[in-house]
């Protein structure tokens, strides 16, 4: 669920040729960076950043990348530092709000990261609230806040109608509280998207049992079968675990 910060500049009179040519050389290692990222090469993309930020040690773009690298090299102090340090810069970045809360609920600390979250969610030019509103459900769930976590999810869906993540996380809650028919309703969404995943199955098989129709839950036993043959949850559920 995270949201590269891609900061966008402001407008500013024409450059000078020299500052103009090392824009460029900035923009050129900014891109090679977010490249790498996206395909995963996270040490990689940690190089570029650094690089594109001796060209330009204020490029907040360049220290929210490298602290996202760091963070998925296992990196969480310095990548925390290179977050702060991006903020500092662009203090109102939704998505640099969004990447720190999202880097403190897995470093144990959800209930600050949620005050991120709610900060990107107030910024109406934010481009990828559902995103934010994902993280902040998530990040509810560690602490133990039920309520708090639908409400996100149900603010991510306005968002994105579609995002299937939404709906299942809905369903699940729903399935915890016992409100089986609510969470039947969800979760069939989520299948007839053609996006669910492995666990999706599972769940939707569990509250097919819990309602008490085998013809439901054959269907989807057939169907979880077609599309993930060999995933270890249908394996567990073939073994009656």
């Amino acid at each position: 669920m995270l949201l590269l910060a891609l900061i966008a500049g402001c407008a500013t009179p024409e450059p000078e040729p020299g500052a103009l040519d090392l824009q460029q050389r900035t923009d050129a290692r900014m891109e090679l960076a977010r490249a790498y990222f996206v395909d995963g090469k996270y040490a990689i993309a940690l190089e570029e950043a650094d690089r594109a930020l001796q060209l330009n040690p204020r490029r907040a773009d360049a220290l929210g990348l490298r602290g996202l690298a760091l963070m998925n090299l296992g990196e969480r102090e310095q990548a925390m530092q290179s977050l702060r340090n991006a903020l500092r810069i662009t203090p109102d970045d939704p998505g640099l709000q969004n990447n720190m809360g999202w880097l403190l609920c897995e470093s144990g600390k959800a209930a600050e990261g949620l005050t991120y979250f709610d900060r990107a969610l107030e910024n109406r030019r934010y481009a990828s609230p559902a995103n934010a509103a994902m993280n902040a459900g998530a990040c509810s769930l560690k602490l133990g806040d039920r309520v708090r976590a639908a409400t996100y999810f149900r603010r991510a869906l306005q968002a994105d109608p579609g995002l299937v993540a939404a709906q299942a996380g809905l369903a699940r809650l729903a399935f915890e509280r016992s409100d089986f028919p609510v969470a039947r309703a969800q979760m069939l969404t989520v299948i007839a998207s053609g996006q669910a995943s492995a666990d999706d199955f599972a769940l939707a098989i569990r509250i097919e049992r819990a309602l008490g129709d085998r013809d439901a839950e054959r269907s989807l036993i057939a169907q979880w079968q077609r599309r993930f043959p060999d995933s270890p949850q249908l394996q567990a559920f073939l073994r009656g675990e």
